[in-house]
């Protein structure tokens, strides 16, 4: 099943059928077709990858476009169950390495946001959403404005959609590049500080992490992204998982996979979530 794409804007759809706009019948209509559509999506939800186009970490503006890009895309599927994969420019995401728990880790990630974004730790608490990873050896925190998820959960109201879950587009990515490692080139055969690294590319944005082999373990050290002219494919010379643009994605991404991390990865649309 396809990832359909939200670009940053989106022209308005007009998507009406049936009977007259007004009038018990036209409601009716309406609300057989959001059921038609939720019971079809019911086992498999539809994966929308929600771009943005450059902005400043937080920026409202940026934040209103892609709404309104969203309802536009909800209007023409209204009903259905929803997975939202978010574009790295949404995000703030840290790998710590360092963590010994998941408070250790926010902390960790909120003095790397501040030194590197100017936002300070309490901005970080008042406007954004964190949600850690802390497992093995992997340990990474990944932060969204609240005002985006909170949007996403308006628009769902209004359009009767049931959204499952928000996340990294790449997180599925990394999950699978994390297990095909451990299973493929074990640290004990590693020499100290041997490394990895993978890449996903989506238009303008180059996503990376990397892997290092520290006391026989492979460890999560860096997960960063960078700013690159559109086709960037990966890295020249490393492990790149073979990721096309976010318009163009072919596979699916459901948060309810089987790896742990992938599901732990993800802030819960279809509930109210703790910061």
């Amino acid at each position: 099943m396809a990832v359909q794409a939200v670009p940053p804007t989106h022209p308005a759809t007009d998507v009406s059928t049936g009977p007259a706009a007004g009038g018990w019948q036209a409601l009716a209509s309406r609300q057989w077709r959001r059921l038609q559509a939720r019971l079809r999506s019911t086992w498999r939800p539809l994966d929308v990858a929600l771009l943005a186009p450059p902005h400043l970490p937080g920026e409202a503006a940026a934040i209103d476009t892609a709404l309104d890009a969203f309802d536009a895309w909800a209007d023409a599927h209204e009903g259905v169950h929803v997975a939202v994969q978010l574009s790295s420019r949404w995000l703030l995401c840290c790998a710590t390495p360092e963590a010994t728990s998941a408070a250790q880790a926010r902390e960790l990630a909120a003095q790397q946001w501040a030194h590197y974004f100017g936002i300070e730790p309490e901005q970080i608490a008042a406007d954004w959403q964190l949600v850690e990873l802390v497992h093995g050896e992997v340990k990474l925190v990944c932060a969204v404005p609240r005002a985006l998820i909170a949007g996403l959960r308006e628009v769902a109201r209004e359009r009767g959609l049931s959204l499952q879950a928000a996340l990294p587009w790449w997180a599925e990515g990394l999950q699978r590049a994390w297990d095909t490692l451990q299973q493929d080139t074990p640290a004990a055969t590693q020499p100290e500080g041997s490394l990895r690294q993978w890449a996903w590319s989506e238009p303008g944005l180059l996503t990376q992490a990397q892997a290092a082999v520290r006391e026989g373990r492979w460890v999560l050290v860096r997960v960063w992204s960078e700013v690159v002219p559109d086709g960037v494919p990966g890295v020249p010379g490393e492990v790149a998982d073979p990721a096309l643009p976010l318009p163009e994605l072919l596979h699916t991404l459901s948060p309810a996979a089987d790896a742990d991390a992938v599901g732990a990865l993800a802030w819960t649309l279809n509930a109210e979530v703790a910061a």
